[in-house]
């Protein structure tokens, strides 16, 4: 069901945060809104108050089955991240979010990675997971809504789909637990009672891969806990498994996903495109965007070569200026340094591959260096250089 919007796109809600019930009294906010990736709706979260559970806990996964015991090895639990789409994998595939060094294609490449995935950020995992019982207990004194652990499940009727929440609440939602600064620009947006794009879309997916529609976040924000509810919205949660569905036929057919010029880095398009598969072919420019780039290329190149002279004419006078001396002072004030530097070490490979030879007990020909020195030699892997092509050079 979609939130409906009233007139102002703001509505009156009560602050959860509750340390007195004075404070509770006197402290108002302001229910946030905050448009999807595709703006087509607009997903609610608010603070909420303190409940009185009056019905049956309720536990259940309708949508899901359990695949990973929330006491699995954390070595099983990152082998199962690799068979399907878990949340932080969908706000960056499908939500637009963009965590350090992660866009659709490095996601794309952990599920087809055939080596065992490896735990770059154990610590942080490590720190998560230690802050998780202390506030989920805070979300319980705060709300009176108990919650419980959890472990990995599948959506039954696709298996690709998977939900790792951090807490299932005892009214039928689910608990997502997150710590951040207020420096950062997730603290900023939590203390503004605004749960980041990012983390919405997480708690988002896993509602939808449960079936468990009531969403919370408790966030500690440097010593700070703060409380918001997600309402679920529909509409959004459809274009996320829509997204997350066509980027996983990517996986299937071991198909890298397409090129995003936003994220792309240097190092990703060498894996992508590592050799020429056909050599001397050429691919003719229609883009526009493809043409203006030939002529900013050029434009920088020649400014770089630019500097690059007027660089080593600086430094010849100021070298000059300085002669035998160390510094050279302006009203007294350094600003330059011509100063000694060690000689450079250099490793005498004649006079190993000769020791070789005596050992040995051959003749050091030209021809035996040189094999011995073939012998030790290996080859890399190819790489492809890219050149700019001018009309000098083409001509």
């Amino acid at each position: 069901m979609l939130v409906p919007l009233d007139p102002t796109g703001r509505a009156r809600i009560r602050n959860l945060h509750l340390l007195t019930r004075a404070h509770a009294h006197r402290e108002r906010a302001i229910r946030h809104w905050t448009h999807h990736p595709l703006r087509r709706c607009r997903v609610r979260t608010q603070r909420i108050e303190k409940r009185i559970m009056t019905t049956k806990p309720d536990y259940r996964v309708p949508n899901a089955r359990l695949i990973l015991r929330a006491d699995a090895d954390h070595q099983d639990w990152l082998n199962t991240r690799t068979i399907g789409l878990g949340g932080s994998d969908v706000a960056v595939v499908a939500g637009g979010s963009r965590y350090v060094g992660t866009n659709p294609y490095t996601i794309w490449q952990s599920k087809t990675d055939p080596e065992p995935p490896v735990d770059e950020d154990r610590d942080i995992f490590w720190f998560g997971q230690e802050s998780e019982d202390m506030l989920s207990r805070r979300f319980t004194a705060d709300t009176s809504i108990a919650t419980r652990q959890c472990g990995t499940y599948q959506e039954k009727a696709n298996r690709w789909a998977l939900a790792n929440p951090d807490r299932l609440t005892a009214d039928g939602g689910i608990l997502e637990i997150k710590t951040t600064s207020n420096f950062t620009d997730n603290g900023k947006n939590y203390l503004a009672g605004i749960i980041p794009e990012s983390h919405a879309v997480q708690l988002l997916w896993y509602m939808f891969v449960t079936g468990r529609h009531k969403g919370y976040i408790i966030a500690l924000v440097d010593r700070k806990p703060i409380i918001l509810e997600l309402e679920y919205n529909v509409e959004w949660a459809q274009s996320l498994f829509e997204k997350s569905r066509e980027f996983w036929q990517y996986v299937e057919t071991n198909t890298p996903p397409p090129v995003e010029l936003d994220t792309a880095t240097a190092g990703e398009l060498s894996d992508r495109y590592p050799q020429v598969v056909d050599p001397e072919s050429a691919v003719e420019i229609l883009d526009p965007d493809v043409e203006e780039a030939i002529g900013v290329l050029t434009e920088v190149k020649s400014i770089e070569a630019d500097i690059k002279d007027r660089k080593a004419d600086a430094e010849k006078k100021l070298k000059a200026a300085i002669g035998d001396k160390e510094f050279l002072t302006l009203d007294g004030r350094p600003v330059a340094k011509w100063s000694n530097v060690a000689g450079r070490r250099t490793f005498n490979q004649v006079a190993v591959l000769e020791k070789i030879c005596a050992d040995r007990g051959i003749e050091p020909s030209k021809k035996a260096l040189d094999d011995i020195k073939q012998e030790f030699t290996t080859q890399g892997e190819p790489t492809r250089r890219f050149t700019l092509i001018t009309e000098k050079a083409a001509a």
